[in-house]
């Protein structure tokens, strides 16, 4: 794999081959030693980087037993929805869409796992997902993989379709990676790269204004600013290995204080 330039920043050592080893057999650290990966191991149908357990654990834990109302783009053969339910627990809605009509075979409202057929790419669609089972607490793309539809589903549900203090989950950043995927990298930028760039969108503020704009001590302090609208509420945004977590919240401006 050539070396991307931006790589060339690293130190040599940094840089330098090594090997990496892995186990091929039973049993796996991160499905033995976490709670989704335990769930996962008896819910068949299924396929999931291993690495992701952890980050399910580590992102998910604070709406297990709250009730959440949760939307996965892509279901498969339902395997995460189960999941899901059992995860969060009695009284999580559990709301799956694809465009596969045969993934409809998954719906059960009896145990609020409900399936919906259409478009992740379609905003209309997915506001009327919205309007009728949400919004969501947590929102997972785990559907095409492809660039372009990562990026249509993010702009027509993160304002609107998310909750305050919800989080924003897209897997399979790996596809942006692999050689031989070109139509996963259909779009002008990778969703990686869109993704990234949100921490400008979330920084932004600071193009447009110097620092004693912020500082409260001074009579200079502005207390409006003019900014992207999305910028208000990006809280955090993570990466981990092939994923993105988003945590959206109402933010404050930024302040800074000399004493």
């Amino acid at each position: 794999m050539a070396l991307k330039s931006s790589y060339n920043m690293l130190s040599p050592d940094m840089l330098r081959k090594t090997t990496w080893k892995g186990s091929k057999t039973p049993p796996f650290e991160n499905i033995e030693n976490t709670t989704s990966g335990k769930m996962w191991s008896s819910i068949p149908g299924g396929h999931k980087w291993l690495g992701y357990f952890p980050v399910y654990d580590r992102e998910f834990s604070r709406f297990r037993g709250k009730r959440p109302r949760v939307l996965e783009i892509g279901v498969y053969r339902g395997a995460s929805l189960r999941l899901w339910s059992r995860f969060f627990g009695v009284g999580a809605r559990i709301v799956g869409v694809d465009v596969d009509s045969q993934c409809s075979k998954s719906d059960n409202p009896d145990s609020n796992i409900h399936v919906e057929i259409g478009d992740q790419r379609d905003a209309a669609f997915l506001r009327l997902i919205v309007e009728k089972y949400g919004p969501f607490d947590l929102i997972i793309d785990d559907g095409s993989h492809v660039a372009s539809h990562q990026i249509a589903s993010f702009n027509a549900l993160f304002m609107t379709g998310l909750k305050n203090n919800g989080i924003y989950f897209v897997e399979d950043l790996e596809c942006m990676y692999w050689s031989n995927t070109d139509d996963f990298r259909d779009a002008p930028v990778t969703s990686t790269d869109f993704f990234k760039m949100l921490i400008d969108v979330q920084n932004s503020v600071f193009e447009d204004y110097t620092y004693q704009d912020f500082q409260v001590h001074r009579p200079t302090v502005l207390t409006e600013y003019s900014v992207f609208d999305i910028a208000k509420s990006l809280s955090n945004i993570k990466f981990a290995r092939g994923v993105v977590v988003i945590e959206k919240m109402e933010q404050e401006p930024p302040r800074a204080l000399h004493l």
